[in-house]
């Protein structure tokens, strides 16, 4: 039994009332308030505070609280077993009240949790980041209730649309393509109301890759829509080139897609600034997402010598996308045969990705080595 179930008894015995009594005065049901005091259920902050209330036994709460920590520590210095599960210490967590005030500090913890979340992101894989980064955007989103400076929330709606569209890409990369395109709309509205228009671009961008598989033609159209935009940084624009191409290639127009490869790798050259968001989109990311064009368009002699360069220098940290580089250039070793390569590489990602939480690229995987079984097989 816990020390809050023992303490909550002691307090109500000590008064002479009966379990009924108290559950009649307390409006909570004597099956629940004996669960509490056998230690079944863990008691709310709101039941201590019946206790207090109905027993007029101020600081009851406070006693409750010093105990079961002083029980904790005392517990653990014993090296007893803890009494109950883990996740049962979280029943009687509270969210706090909502800022009287939103300045910089709320924008800048946005901000942060962007940045925290777009590197666990690339690390791990979506599906180890969305649930951590939902629960920081809830309470982003939840800001934007508060009172604030007209330029402040300017700020935070762009700093929350960053957040968004992160989450919405590690839902998407988790398999939870419903959710993504919820969370892609939350990400587009916040980012217009933040009159950030790199951050506009890169949802839509990112919305396209969304559907991109099903409808490369509603793809091509919304990247052009971004495009259109010429107050879009240079960065940022070498990216939307680069994603149109591919897009245009799996529509059947090459020619086209070659042409906006062009003028990615013309953009990327030149560099530029980039918002702090947008800090993960190295030349190495564009030289990635360039070769993967190319090779939807059937570049494959070009694009097998791109991806066999940029291994090598991708940024280790980034273990989702080296991995799925590697499934890149291994699909493309299949279509020209060399199958012994293509297997071992796949053997590569799978290393890769037993750290990797991505349902996107796993699937990828599964397939290639499927295409390599296939192939060998003579089938």
């Amino acid at each position: 039994m816990s020390e809050t179930a023992r303490t909550l008894r002691a307090a109500r015995e000590a008064a002479g009332l009966s379990l009924a009594v108290m559950a009649q005065r307390t409006h909570y049901s004597k099956s629940l308030l004996g669960m509490v005091e056998n230690g079944q259920r863990t008691a709310t902050p709101e039941l201590v505070a019946a206790y207090e209330r109905v027993l007029n036994a101020q600081g009851l709460g406070e006693d409750v609280n010093r105990r079961e920590l002083l029980a904790a520590a005392a517990a653990v210095f014993a090296g007893a077993n803890a009494p109950e599960p883990l996740a049962r210490l979280l029943d009687g967590l509270t969210s706090a009240d909502a800022p009287g005030k939103v300045g910089r500090s709320e924008v800048e913890a946005v901000r942060h949790a962007t940045t925290v979340y777009t590197t666990m992101d690339l690390r791990y894989g979506g599906a180890v980041a969305a649930d951590v980064s939902s629960g920081a955007l809830r309470w982003a989103v939840s800001l934007l209730d508060a009172p604030m400076r007209d330029d402040t929330r300017v700020a935070l709606s762009a700093a929350v649309g960053a957040l968004a569209d992160r989450t919405a890409w590690t839902h998407f990369d988790s398999g939870r393509t419903y959710s993504a395109r919820r969370l892609s709309t939350l990400a587009l509205r916040t980012a217009d109301a933040g009159a950030d228009p790199d951050l506009r671009a890169h949802v839509v961008l990112n919305m396209a890759a969304q559907v991109g598989d099903e409808s490369p033609a509603d793809a091509v159209n919304l990247v052009e829509s971004a495009l259109s935009d010429h107050r879009v940084c240079g960065m940022e624009r070498a990216n939307l080139h680069a994603g149109l191409a591919g897009h245009l290639a799996k529509s059947g127009d090459k020619r086209r897609a070659l042409r906006h490869v062009v003028e990615a790798e013309a953009l990327a050259g030149r560099g530029g600034e980039t918002p702090p968001w947008l800090r993960f989109l190295t030349f190495d990311h564009l030289d990635s997402i360039i070769t993967q064009s190319l090779a939807a368009a059937d570049e494959s002699r070009e694009a097998i010598q791109r991806f066999e360069r940029l291994l090598p220098r991708m940024d280790p940290a980034r273990l989702r996308g080296r991995a799925g580089r590697m499934i890149d250039l291994a699909d493309l070793y299949v279509g020209g045969g060399r199958v012994d390569e293509a297997r071992a590489l796949a053997d590569e990602a799978g290393v890769a990705l037993s750290d990797v939480r991505s349902v996107r690229v796993a699937g990828r995987l599964v397939a290639l080595r499927r295409r390599v079984s296939s192939v060998a097989s003579g089938s």
